[in-house]
């Protein structure tokens, strides 16, 4: 199993470690102190696991560093993405080829910012603007993964349903094909569409994305509306592996696919 977390919980579990032995304090000594067992704490301290920020808080009375590790905390969290999604987006910037498949939304790599905003405008009503400003600016700054010089492999296969869908209405969508249209033409990403002639879909349950990282197992990732799953166990990546062979096998070719992107891209205008 993939544990979430990537890069965060090792910068934070770093400064733990830090502090700890500036303070003189053993492993057993802070454990017992903030009322952890040492193992947790050891494993915080490697970044092997996710931080709670009440853990931290007693850390940081622990050791009197002012509130200085809470603080790491909470920038660090300021990313805007999902506290939960953190770690795949670590597996993501490290990733050589993406594959996406998504049966209701263009996904987020590709989606333009008018898009994104109604999307968790629509589905997070309870958010404050500023929460709904964070989170859209987290998913933007994802996509800066395609501006590198080498930038990742995107393979996506969606729905017909994403784009005859008017998310947003009809100037967004018709925006947002745009994009798709623009991606198309990239060498490094490749979009298939699944017709609604066809009568053999395999992909009518959830969407779900693989991950290819160099000299790592791949990853599997399956996501609901509060949390996400990261895995490498061997059966589910192939599980899901053969169902995106069988989603490329039931879409349209790449040039019937960008078509069908245009001829939908015209008829929102």
């Amino acid at each position: 199993m993939v544990q979430p977390g990537g890069g965060r919980w090792v910068k934070i579990g770093r400064k733990i470690r830090e502090h700890r032995q500036r303070s003189g304090l053993s492993q057993e000594e802070l454990a017992k102190a903030v009322m952890i067992s040492p193992t947790m704490l050891s494993a915080m301290e490697r970044g092997a696991r996710g931080i709670k920020r009440d853990h931290v808080e007693r850390i940081d009375t622990a050791l009197s560093t002012s509130g200085t590790l809470t603080d790491l905390w909470d920038r660090s969290s300021g990313s805007g993405l999902p506290t939960w999604y953190q770690g795949v987006a670590d597996i993501e910037q490290a990733a050589s080829e993406i594959r996406i498949y998504h049966p209701l939304l263009v996904p987020g790599l590709l989606q333009i910012e008018e898009y994104t905003e109604h999307i968790f405008r629509v589905g997070r009503p309870r958010d404050t603007p500023a929460e709904l400003d964070d989170l859209v600016r987290g998913r933007m700054n994802r996509q800066a993964i395609f501006d590198r010089e080498r930038p990742p492999r995107l393979v996506a296969v969606l729905d017909e349903g994403v784009l005859r869908r008017p998310t947003g209405g009809r100037g967004i969508m018709r925006r947002q094909l745009s994009r798709l249209l623009a991606a198309c033409d990239q060498p490094y990403i490749s979009i298939q569409v699944v017709p609604y002639e066809s009568d053999h879909h395999p992909g009518l349950s959830n969407a779900f994305t693989l991950f290819t990282v160099p000299k790592k197992p791949p990853v599997l990732y399956v996501e609901t509306r509060r949390s996400g799953a990261p895995t490498d166990d061997p059966e589910a990546v192939d599980d899901y592996s053969q169902l995106f062979a069988d989603l490329r096998g039931a879409a349209l070719p790449l040039g019937a696919s960008r078509q069908l992107i245009a001829q939908m891209q015209g008829e929102f205008s």
